[in-house]
């Protein structure tokens, strides 16, 4: 009896480890998966342009800034991922499963992420950042609604938009910190748009199936794929060459030479994709939407380094 006892007692002790170890699992699947699909990655690389803007602009650093913009791009990143997560089913079920599981609480998470936006903004800035910063984030807001719709007749019309809404938010970053309009800030302004407009582009390939169906003039299905890569290849040279012009004329401060680690990094990717084993779905999702988290990071590297010698 005692035995019997012994070896029941062990099987329910393996079954709760082992259901314990499921769960832990499917936990950390989660986490992950809420981290890239649930738009964290991309809103901390979003944050962390801004951080980079700040560094470039030799303004003191503001923590309260990063997480405006990091609630900011979680609402309004996931607002166009709700609308479109019917569409995005086709080619991209990982996201679109992953969303689904939470479905219900979508207008809640929206409402806390739109109001801890704004509580903020309205708490620590001023009145001409309020303005510009609500505005921005309301433009954005209507990228699904009403500006995708006219790339059915202008072509690649939503990446020259969004990326001249990331191109903003160094105009952002600038009114916050209380930083003057000058040839530095235009010069970051293009930086950021032709970088931004180089990942948007890029990402539609993975969304060509999609964009099809919705009848959309993406530059990929415009072009087909191998002059579209030319094409971003091109941008990514005019790009280079922009960071260079603007160091040798000391436009940008010296230390901004770093950046040119990202043209390398765009080249890299690209190449990439030309490769046809290549996961063009975990590249955009990985490697593009969390490319700027790099820049902070060698631009501080680099402003540390000429110090040092």
């Amino acid at each position: 009896m005692t035995i019997v006892k012994y070896h029941n007692y062990n099987n329910i002790v393996g079954f709760q480890k082992q259901n314990l170890v499921t769960k832990l699992l499917i936990t950390k699947e989660f986490i992950r998966d809420e981290f890239i699909y649930g738009g964290h990655l991309i809103a901390c690389a979003t944050s962390a342009l801004a951080l980079s803007a700040m560094i470039i602009f030799g303004v003191n650093f503001r923590w309260e800034f990063l997480l405006i913009i990091y609630l900011g791009s979680l609402c309004i990143y996931n607002y166009d991922h709700y609308r479109e997560i019917e569409n995005d089913s086709l080619n991209n079920f990982k996201r679109t499963d992953h969303l689904k599981k939470y479905k219900k609480f979508h207008s809640l998470i929206l409402t806390i992420y739109g109001i801890g936006f704004f509580s903020l903004l309205i708490y620590f800035g001023t009145f001409e950042s309020i303005v510009f910063g609500g505005l921005l984030f309301l433009s954005s807001l209507l990228y699904t609604k009403k500006v995708k719709k006219h790339t059915e007749k202008l072509i690649g019309f939503k990446n020259f938009y969004t990326a001249f809404s990331f191109a903003l938010l160094t105009i952002f970053t600038a009114i916050y910190c209380s930083y003057q309009l000058n040839w530095l800030l235009f010069t970051f302004f293009l930086i950021v748009f032709l970088n931004v407009l180089i990942d948007t582009s890029f990402c539609d390939i993975k969304d060509m199936e999609t964009d099809k169906k919705q009848n959309l003039l993406t530059l990929p299905l415009y072009l087909g794929k191998q002059k579209f890569i030319s094409l971003l290849h091109l941008f990514n040279f005019i790009l280079f060459g922009l960071l260079l012009i603007a160091l040798v004329i000391q436009i940008l401060p010296f230390f901004s030479i770093f950046l040119i680690f990202s043209t390398l990094f765009t080249f890299y990717y690209i190449q990439k994709s030309k490769n046809s084993k290549t996961d063009i779905q975990s590249l955009s999702n990985l490697m593009v939407d969390g490319g700027h988290l790099s820049w902070p990071i060698v631009l501080f590297v680099g402003k540390t380094f000429l110090k040092i010698i």
